[in-house]
């Protein structure tokens, strides 16, 4: 084996490590987890969020809700900034957020959003294709789990010591 072999075999190597990175990179920064509120998921959203990305994520939320018994799936974009997006992606973003919530309804799953900045809900209000009527967002994720323990008719008790 030459040297040119040699370093051709070791930069496929190197390619294919990088993509196993970059998969651990995308689950890792969107996990779905779950909630302590019976057949609910919780999905925190961090870092910066492109088309790809989103797709990527969108996926990954029906496959994981696919899976098992899941009424309600809880996407936080608290960790999401207006420095995450590029101005272009607003649109794309609503478009997909209003897919997102579609698909999940097909499944018989309701779709809560937590921690949308009011500089992101301004321009996808301006886009216009967020469906204020099937869209339920929360200020907080605490809002959204109060929400959802008052539909199930949950309560948390203290214990006492």
């Amino acid at each position: 084996m030459n040297q040119l072999e040699k370093l051709s075999q070791e930069n496929q190597m190197l390619q294919e490590k990088v993509k196993q990175l970059e998969s651990m990179i995308q689950d890792l920064s969107a996990p779905i987890i779950s909630s302590i509120i019976p057949d609910t998921i919780l999905v925190p959203l961090l870092g910066k969020l492109t088309d790809y990305r989103f797709n990527h994520i969108q996926s990954k939320i029906l496959m994981g809700c696919k899976t098992g018994h899941i009424e309600h799936a809880v996407i936080d974009f608290t960790g999401i900034t207006y420095e995450d997006l590029d101005e272009q992606d607003f649109e794309l973003l609503s478009r997909q957020i209003e897919d997102l919530t579609k698909a999940l309804q097909l499944m018989g799953i309701e779709a809560l959003y937590v921690g949308f900045a009011p500089v992101f809900i301004q321009r996808m209000v301006e886009y216009g294709h967020i469906n204020l009527k099937t869209i339920q967002a929360f200020s907080t994720f605490r809002t959204a789990l109060q929400y959802l323990m008052a539909k199930k008719s949950l309560i948390f008790e203290q214990k006492k010591n």
